[in-house]
């Protein structure tokens, strides 16, 4: 299984506070295949994050929308990066670093351990989105 994600934001220049909008039978494509429907999205806050688990594949993560934002934003989708990210547990929020090169998921740094992505699902962890980095001010996107 490979994680995906689909992006909504605006462009670099551009901040927009508040929004709130819906994009309409958002599906995820992949060598002209849906792979994932994800259906309606409310968008409230940009940038806005979508993460689905899809069987393994290379192609490129395309993405068709029925409607758009009367705003102008932008949207991506693809495979998730080798980077931090913010994830729901049943116990509370955890910062995990994810290795896109063998698809693990590291649960404790100090100990090392880490776990694939169906024992993520397993475990009843949700991706919230990725972790910023204060230094940069950007997202491991």
């Amino acid at each position: 299984m490979n994680v995906v994600f689909f992006k909504v934001d605006h462009p670099p220049h551009e901040k927009i506070n508040p929004v709130h909008f819906y994009l309409k039978s958002v599906k995820l494509i992949r060598d002209n295949d849906v792979i994932a429907d994800l259906g309606d999205l409310k968008v409230t806050s940009l940038p806005y994050y979508s993460f689905t688990m899809v069987p393994t594949g290379f192609g490129k993560i395309e993405y068709t929308v029925e409607n758009r934002s009367q705003l102008r934003i932008e949207c991506t989708a693809g495979y998730i990066k080798t980077g931090e990210y913010l994830v729901a547990t049943p116990t509370g929020e955890l910062i995990m670093p994810f290795n896109a090169l063998t698809g693990l998921w590291t649960v404790n740094k100090s100990e090392k351990r880490a776990i694939d992505i169906q024992e993520f699902v397993n475990r009843k962890y949700l991706l919230l989105g990725p972790v910023r980095n204060i230094n940069r001010g950007a997202s491991v996107y």
